[in-house]
């Protein structure tokens, strides 16, 4: 083994991010040395090397206490640690002894820095450090508004996977999909590494993530559904494929917060405080706080690997809890959308057509069955709160409603003969018998009437002016006085499920398509599903039967010609991989298998960078299959003879 391949072994025990913070720790060590050290010191240079490096020789600890006492003026003593740490990291890169200045003779200059700060915020406005807790009134908000921005369900997944699962947001950047594990009513996550966990050798405990079919906007279940439905090509590993996800999510956040100007306040950080805060001190019967550090991964010393233990139990109501269902109502026993049969044929069909590359995965089929059922549930409320151009809203349970029909058929969210909840404090049962006895309160009215009516009936009147419908009237208006007459429910409306073509007017003309119609910003494979099949739920035929007269812009002429070159790059995919002309498409899943075929024999042009695959839109891969071709031709071809 070389020595490079060593040294990187032993770098290893210091993660990337927090290498980083260091190497911003010194350089700001080295702009204060430059600064303002170099007002009393006019021989600065020898503080650095030859390579411009903190010269550590010179800069002994002396003068890192005046470098803390300086930056103490306007920051919080936990955030000076930092740069002790930062520097003690230094001696150790370059193999020196760390003189015992930074021993006890620092803490106790912390512990001083600590009480006098103290005494100032006891006596004025404190300083502020690091970012605030999110509330979750914040935090239903911000998934609404993530609901509905067009990347594809990623932020919204991202800001309440961080949020049920109580971690870090590196935690959820690395987080993989063979690290999911079904548990009926649950999902559970795995996490192999924490920060308190560097080098995996601690419990792999999954932390229990519930529905909340009351919320649909803070469903994690539903965020997954929307997600995964999004990216149907993603395939069985990372689930935020790319580099640097948390910086993706830190962006979105930050352009949402700007709106009412709270972008410096919170940060992806205010949401593991949030959750934490909510869950300690959202109810007087909330989890136990032991539950709640084991979730976070907070260390509690000896005391946590002697004593306090994982229970599945206390996780279990804890991920109940922080996924928003009501703690001080039956409903918190609510179980998710599930359907009937799992094995049924018609729910597996779909699956394999909305989820084609993860469907069969034996530790995803569970969990993707949930996702599938919290679609079907919140199919209307995601229609009315997301664009009409969102991609989810161009799969098969959108655009087909007898698809749609003969899956809510098998839906179900009450009690169930398979499925249990899990997690449920004793008192829960108390308040579901309480909801049944105010039921039969409830029926009371009706039952008061009918007997009423009965007796009347039975006995007769004998006065001849007083009616059976006189005395019927007098003892619903008596029962209406004493608050006890029973709301007759609204008739339900019926949805009618046969298709009719519909046109629209515009322009003098009869159009197949509404003026206001947009093409969705959707990857291949949902243009591909679209192109042959359309959208019938909008009354949108199959697009490759779209004429441009009934697109009203030049930009919609240009998307519909764009999406006939890439349609026309997988046709001839197709028929060069089968060596014979494209065969007619029977139905979705017959064309996702069509569509794996010719898309991949398309040529892109490759990428340094880390390039998510899976989620690359249609005119990302147009242009690179565009780049690639210009790449293979030679000079002589382009020059000309």
């Amino acid at each position: 083994m070389a020595v490079a391949d060593v040294e990187a072994i032993r770098d290893a025990c210091v993660t990337k991010e927090t290498r980083g913070k260091y190497k911003s720790s010194l350089n700001g060590i080295a702009k204060w040395i430059r600064k303002e050290l170099a007002k009393v010191d006019h021989n600065t240079d020898r503080f650095f090397d030859s390579s411009g490096e903190l010269n550590l020789m010179e800069f002994t600890p002396p003068y890192f206490e005046q470098f803390l006492v300086y930056k103490s003026r306007g920051v919080k003593a936990g955030t000076l640690s930092g740069y002790r740490s930062a520097i003690k990291d230094l001696y150790r890169v370059r193999r020196l002894a760390l003189p015992p200045e930074y021993g006890d003779g620092m803490k106790q200059l912390f512990s001083g820095m600590k009480r006098m700060e103290a005494d100032s915020d006891q006596i004025s406005n404190p300083k502020t450090s690091g970012k605030q807790p999110l509330t979750y009134s914040l935090y239903q908000k911000l998934c609404k508004e993530t609901l509905e921005l067009g990347d594809g369900g990623f932020s919204h997944l991202f800001l309440t996977s961080q949020w049920n699962l109580m971690c870090r947001s590196i935690s959820v950047q690395t987080v993989q999909t063979q690290h999911f594990v079904a548990k009926d009513d649950g999902i559970g996550v795995i996490f192999v590494k924490t920060k308190t966990n560097q080098e995996g050798t601690g419990p792999r405990d999954p932390r229990h993530v519930y529905a909340n079919p009351l919320s649909p906007s803070t469903c994690w279940v539903t965020a997954l559904a929307i997600y995964l439905a999004c990216h149907p090509r993603l395939q069985q590993g990372p689930l935020f494929p790319g580099s640097n996800q948390k910086l993706r999510l830190s962006k979105a956040l930050g352009s949402l917060l700007k709106l009412d100007g709270s972008a410096k306040t919170y940060g992806t950080h205010s949401v593991r405080k949030g959750v934490a805060t909510f869950a300690c001190g959202g109810s007087t019967g909330g989890p136990s706080i032991v539950s709640v550090c084991l979730r976070c991964g907070w260390s509690l010393g000896g005391v946590q690997d002697r004593y306090f233990r994982y229970e599945a139990a206390g996780d279990q109501f804890l991920g109940r809890v922080v996924a928003g269902l009501p703690i001080n109502d039956s409903k918190f026993a609510t179980l998710p959308p599930h359907f009937m049969a799992t094995g049924d044929s018609t729910t597996t069909s779909v699956l394999r057509t909305v989820f084609p590359s993860l469907a069969d995965e034996p530790n995803l089929n569970g969990i993707l069955q949930l996702c599938l059922a919290s679609m079907v549930f919140h199919r209307e409320y995601l229609q009315q709160n997301m664009p009409t151009n969102h991609p989810l809203l161009s799969t098969i349970v959108f655009t087909n409603v007898n698809v749609f029909h003969s899956l809510q058929e098998q839906l179900q969210l009450g009690d169930s003969s398979w499925m249990h909840p899990t997690g449920i404090p004793p008192y829960i049962e108390l308040y579901k018998k309480l909801d049944k006895q105010q039921q039969s309160i409830d029926l009371l009215p009706d039952k008061l009437e009918q007997r009423m009516e009965a007796i009347l009936e039975k006995k007769g009147v004998a006065a001849g002016n007083i009616t059976r419908d006189l005395l019927h009237e007098e003892i619903r208006a008596l029962l209406e006085e004493v608050g006890l007459q029973k709301e007759k429910p609204a008739a339900l409306s019926t949805l009618s499920t046969a298709q009719t073509r519909y046109y629209h007017t515009w322009g003098g003309k009869f159009h197949v398509l509404p003026k206001d119609f947009a093409f969705p910003s959707i990857d291949p494979l949902g243009t591909w599903i679209l192109w042959w099949f359309g959208n019938p739920e909008l009354n949108y035929p199959p697009y490759k039967g779209i004429p441009s007269d009934d697109l009203d812009t030049p930009q919609k002429k240009a998307t519909l010609s764009e999406w006939s070159v890439m349609m026309r790059h997988i046709i001839n995919g197709i028929e060069k991989d089968l060596r014979k002309p494209m065969p007619a498409i029977r139905d979705e899943v017959h064309a996702i298998e069509l569509f794996k075929i010719g898309y991949n024999t398309l040529e892109l042009k490759p990428s340094k960078r880390k390039r998510r695959n899976a989620q690359i839109k249609l005119t990302t891969v147009l242009r690179l299959i565009r780049e690639a071709g210009q790449e293979q031709r030679s000079p002589d071809d382009i020059c000309g003879p």
